[in-house]
């Protein structure tokens, strides 16, 4: 265990440590050796790495005080934001609009090709299927995710692919109960740990209906549940949620899926784009 810290979080651990059973006092000296990246795992991928189990992990964050895991990890990242000069990823107070400009458009080049190292064309081909047989197709996800959910919705059916997307949590519970085997459930969850998006699939699932998720932590929640896990790219901490390069990354993947499906069943999906299109026409100038 690495012995100068400046954290307040990391000084708490200290503290505590003491008074931590033996599998916690592995989770404790793991986070004080990696804490720049814990911020970015999941609880799952946390205790694989420190090679405990996920509850050893929650009773950890909760010998500290903290809700669970991600209100640690929100701790520890501000710990680091105060700490650090870098506003957003390797961009700092002081860079001037070009500089700014070739940082931002860099990253999400990068994001960009960093999703479609990840995505698996075997995995793809699967969900692709899925959604082509797929009676109804709906979508899930809270707070940006949800609009990453929307957008997919509305891509979807100008196709003519029935799909639906809401952003209340209760309705998306109550849709997730009405769909069958003859259904798709898609769930966005950058970090993969969502309770409101997990449990509507999980709903989804004892309904019957196959289970595909958007996520960038392959080793976290929704992917326990999911029949398909389809990686995304995004190193979003606590306090970067809803990033629009993490958004761009989703959007990347809903445009894949949107051209597989259209290949598949293009006679019927022109047909549909055409209708719809036809359907907004006169709303233009």
């Amino acid at each position: 265990m690495k012995n100068t810290v400046d954290s307040k979080v990391l000084l708490m651990i200290q503290s505590y440590i003491r008074s931590m059973t033996k599998a916690e006092k592995i989770v404790a000296e793991y986070v004080m050796d990696h804490h720049k990246d814990v911020i970015y795992f999941s609880v799952t991928e946390l205790a694989e790495r420190a090679k405990v189990g996920e509850t050893t992990v929650l009773r950890f964050c909760r010998k500290l005080n903290f809700k669970g895991f991600q209100d640690f990890k929100l701790a520890l990242a501000q710990d680091q934001a105060q700490k650090d000069v870098n506003i957003y990823e390797n961009i700092i107070e002081n860079d001037d609009l070009n500089t700014l400009i070739h940082k931002v458009t860099h990253s999400h080049v990068r994001i960009a090709e960093e999703t479609r190292s990840l995505l698996e064309p075997d995995k793809l081909d699967r969900a692709i299927n899925m959604i082509v047989h797929a009676d109804n197709v709906h979508f899930f996800g809270v707070g940006s995710s949800g609009l990453a959910a929307l957008q997919a919705s509305h891509s979807f059916i100008r196709m003519g692919k029935k799909s639906e997307a809401k952003q209340d949590a209760h309705f998306q519970a109550i849709d997730a109960s009405l769909l069958s085997e003859k259904d798709v459930a898609v769930g966005f969850s950058v970090s993969g740990s969502t309770k409101d998006t997990n449990e509507s699939l999980k709903i989804a699932k004892e309904a019957g209906a196959n289970i595909i998720s958007i996520t960038h932590n392959a080793r976290s929640p929704i992917t326990q549940i999911s029949d398909v896990a389809l990686l995304m790219s995004a190193w979003e901490n606590p306090l970067q949620g809803s990033s629009l390069a993490a958004k761009m990354s989703q959007l990347a993947v809903i445009d894949i899926l949107c051209l597989g499906v259209f290949l598949r069943m293009k006679e019927k999906a022109i047909e549909y784009r055409e209708k719809t299109a036809r359907a907004v026409s006169e709303k233009l100038y």
